[in-house]
């Protein structure tokens, strides 16, 4: 434990449990394919028979949570106390009539924190996660998971529906939403443990196995939207078998649509006379193998009812049918009507998202062939979402010197006259091997070219021949080139890589956090700028090296662990293009 001393006291472990509770949430978002930053806090309201001097407490005290923010928690705990849905509610047990008031109580905390959260999660565009409540000594915890709407704008959740049992009754509006309520109910029950976080390390599930714990929980949502009730069938694990399944040595490609059966929107093709139980994998594989382009598998989630599709009419806001694809072998998509909510690989769940983000992609484009047109950019990134959604890998090389190239590797490919690459024509020449050669304006002037240039530091011996021949071709010095490849098993690479653009009122508000950080509190705001040391100019990099010298002077404890920073410097291929307002 660190010497320093706590003012905001509920028990000796309170930062080492939140620690752990953090970066548990990152690990978890970083595994999904988001971005890593969550940020954990804790609030202890005082209990009523306590006279603990603190009405309510905030773990970090000295963080960006303000103790102002639960102004008036303790009436609000009160009033929705006496005022909560169970106190009306009776039990047939005895026990659970002496548990209710704790109950009641529990409940109310939680509520009256989300409550009070409500305005700092619009100001400061933020959604934040409340989990169970326990108490611990005088004080009741509430550990709340805060994560930047921006993870939202970029996986999207489902639109929210009106609901009245609670949002676990009506299924998660995201795998995000999941996660983080697995992620809490590990806290939880640490919570429960005789000192929470002296042992964490030891008694928490790992990321991966959080992950799984949300994918089988998510995966629920069907089944509850379709059927109004809770099921018991673990519909992720259903599905992972029979796409992990072959069907007479060929892999199973189709579409499975979730439905109820006697819904309108249904068009049945074939109906079946029995349906058909998922717990017969073999059988579902056997069926799905019927199911070919324009053709889907009607089930709920426990029965097959037959092939057939939806009606053009339906409306899929309604959020009563989602679709599975089963793009390849052991692997498949969880869609609600055109958006994607999950996808699962050799039965390890990962947030569906698109390759690359658009704006850095044309910013990229641009900056690395300075005389396209935005219109250049955007028809190649067109090209490149449709070889991405192809069964199959290719490359696609784009490079300055593209009429010179062809000529010189006309021996190694068929050179043609410079055609404008289509959508359809780009389906044609994809199909054979080799390359396809572009300019910076989309003219093809080489298909299926073999590439040649000398091995590099940059190739990786596990990676595919399509994947070191672009990156050695890339890394000969001269005109510049980018290429595209998809590989067989759906990896996309763009080389030279696309670095994501980021904001400059993030960087400012990071750079601000961390000049106002002490030696307890620097670690959130120093990770993240050294993560994005390519983002930050020269007065900016002064500004953080005169406060890492400043942390580094501060008197610190004989037996406390401090990390060394390296100073920042300016990177010399950084330019404002790579910052959005």
């Amino acid at each position: 434990m660190s010497g320093k001393g706590i003012y905001y006291f509920m028990w000796g472990y309170q930062d080492s449990y939140r620690k752990y509770i953090q970066i548990l949430a990152q690990n978890v978002l970083k595994s999904l394919g988001a971005p890593a930053e969550a940020e954990v806090l804790l609030v202890g309201s005082r209990s009523p028979d306590s006279n603990n001097r603190n009405p309510v407490c905030v773990e970090p005290e000295d963080g960006k949570w303000q103790l102002s923010l639960f102004k008036g928690l303790l009436d609000a705990v009160e009033s929705n106390y006496q005022n909560h849905e169970m106190q009306s509610m009776c039990y047939g047990d005895e026990q659970s009539m002496r548990d209710k008031p704790e109950w009641i109580r529990r409940d109310s905390v939680r509520k009256s924190v989300e409550q009070a959260l409500e305005v700092y999660d619009v100001e400061n565009s933020v959604t934040s996660f409340c989990g169970e409540v326990r108490r611990i000594r005088d004080f009741y915890v509430t550990p709340i998971i805060q994560i930047p709407n921006t993870i939202f704008n970029q996986f999207p959740p489902l639109p929210m529906k009106p609901v009245v049992t609670g949002q676990q009754k009506s299924g998660y509006r995201s795998l995000i939403h999941a996660a983080m309520h697995a992620v809490l109910h590990e806290a939880t029950e640490e919570l429960q443990t005789p000192d929470p976080g002296r042992n964490t390390f030891y008694s928490m599930r790992g990321a991966e196995e959080v992950i799984r714990i949300a994918a089988r929980d998510f995966m629920y949502t069907p089944g509850l939207a379709i059927e109004k009730q809770y099921m018991h069938s673990d519909l992720f694990a259903s599905l992972n078998l029979i796409s992990s399944l072959m069907y007479e040595g060929t892999k199973g490609i189709g579409q499975l649509i979730l439905v109820d059966p006697d819904n309108d929107a249904v068009e049945f093709l074939v109906k079946f006379d029995e349906p058909i139980p998922f717990r017969e994998p073999r059988w579902v594989r056997k069926i799905l193998q019927m199911a070919t382009t324009g053709v889907s598998i009607i089930a709920s989630s426990k029965y097959i009812y037959g092939l057939g599709q939806l009606k053009e009419s339906y409306d899929s806001n309604s959020q009563n049918s989602f679709t599975v694809i089963f793009i390849d072998h052991y692997h498949w998509e969880l869609r609600c009507g055109e958006q994607a909510l999950l996808r699962s690989h050799y039965a390890e769940p990962k947030l569906p998202q698109k390759p690359f983000d658009k704006m850095a992609f044309l910013a990229n484009y641009t900056r690395l062939f300075p005389l396209s047109t935005r219109e250049d950019g955007a028809n190649l990134w067109d090209l490149l979402l449709i070889q991405v959604r192809q069964e199959y890998g290719s490359m696609i090389v784009v490079a300055e010197d593209a009429e010179n190239e062809a000529r010189r590797l006309s021996k190694q490919g068929t050179r043609i006259k410079p055609t404008r690459l289509t959508e359809q024509l780009f389906r044609s020449v994809s199909c054979i091997d080799g390359t396809i050669l572009l300019d910076p304006a989309g003219y093809c002037h080489a298909i299926g070219i073999i590439l040649d240039g000398e091995a590099t530091d940059q190739c990786i011996p596990s990676r595919g021949s399509r994947y070191n021949s672009g990156v050695r071709y890339v890394q000969n010095d001269g005109p510049r080139r980018l290429v595209i490849v998809v590989s067989d098993d759906r990896t996309v690479d763009i080389i030279p890589r696309i670095r994501k653009l980021v904001s400059r009122s993030t960087i400012e508000k990071y750079i601000a956090t961390f000049e106002a950080a002490t030696l307890n509190n620097y670690h959130d705001s120093r990770n993240w700028l050294d993560k994005h040391r390519f983002y930050i100019n020269a007065k900016q990099c002064d500004l953080i090296n005169r406060t890492i010298d400043r942390i580094n002077a501060l008197p610190k404890d004989d037996y406390a662990i401090h990390l060394h920073t390296e100073p920042f410097e300016v990177h010399p291929e950084m330019n404002e293009s790579y910052l959005t307002e």
